[in-house]
Formats: C-alpha cells, structure tokens, sequence
C-alpha cells in the first residue's frame, strides 16, 4: 500500500513539492465548494456593501449598473456581500486553473518555464487577496482571510530562495 501511495507523490527531493501537491488539493477542494455553497467563500469576502449614491442617474451615455464603482461599503456594517452564485463559480473556475498549474509543477519543478508560471500563480493570488483587503474592502482580516494570505506568501518566499536547488532545465 505504501509503495502505491508513494508512486503517486512527486519524485523530487525536498518538501516543496509537497507544499505544492497539498495546496493542490485543498484548492481543488475549495474548487468544488465554489459550486456547491456560497457559505464558505462570504467567510472570506466579509464586508457589506450599498448602492453608491454619488452616482448619477442612467443618461443615453452612461448606465449606472455599468459602473465599476455601483457599490460602496456599507456604514456600520449593514447593506450586503458581493459574493453571488456567479462569482462564486468564477472563483471556483480561477481556483482550479491555478491548482492544475500547482499540480503539474509539482511533478515538473526541474523545468524552469513550469517553475515560473507556478510562482506567478502565488503572485496573481497574494495580488488579489491583497487588494480585496487594502483597496477594495471586500475582506476584513480574520482567520478565513488569513490561510490564503500564508500560503501564497509563503510560496512566494520559498520557490524563488530554492529556484537552483529544483530548475535543470530552463
């Protein structure tokens, strides 16, 4: 049994590899999730929002509900998430692109091509919690927002310290 599970891990030395094909997983599984409930993923998008009021009305030129800034956060934490069955799946979808990418690398880390795109799956992931938190409001810190902002971090600071150690091929 043993050798059949360890036939499916990566045939690399090191523990990134691992940290990788673990990552992997669970974002597969937050994947699937995206699909079948909106609970998990209003834990990380936390902040309520309404209708931003400075808009102005719809002209011949202009259509409000095309505004990129139709909301505003919400005071004292009334009004509603941003979180929709639509988001969720294209959460779900982006997810899922960026574990196969996660997945394939783990299993090719000597390739430096496969090696970069896998580091820039962190960058696009860390810029994207980042800026929900800091610029747009959509997260307030907290244990859900936290396990992410790890991750991709720690990838960040790993993958390019040990980039010679993996990369034969570049």
């Amino acid at each position: 049994m043993s050798s059949t599970l360890s036939s499916w891990l990566p045939q690399s030395d090191g523990y990134l590899p691992y940290y990788m094909l673990i990552l992997s997983l669970i974002s597969i599984g937050n994947s699937a999730q995206n699909l079948i409930t909106l609970h998990y993923t209003r834990r990380v998008y936390n902040a309520r929002f309404i209708p931003n009021p400075k808009l102005p009305p719809a002209t011949q030129g202009f259509d409000p509900e095309d505004a990129v800034n139709k909301l505003i956060l919400a005071p004292s934490g009334k009004g509603s998430d941003q979180v929709t069955p639509l988001t969720a799946r294209c959460f779900g979808t982006w997810t899922f692109i960026t574990s196969i990418v996660r997945l394939y690398a783990a299993y090719n880390l000597r390739f430096g091509p496969v090696y970069d795109i896998a580091i820039w799956t962190y960058v696009v992931a860390l810029g994207h919690f980042a800026s929900e938190l800091l610029i747009f409001k959509s997260m307030t810190l907290g244990k859900p927002q936290v396990f992410p902002l790890i991750f991709a971090t720690t990838a960040l600071i790993w993958m390019p310290s040990v980039r010679d150690f993996y990369v034969q091929f570049s």
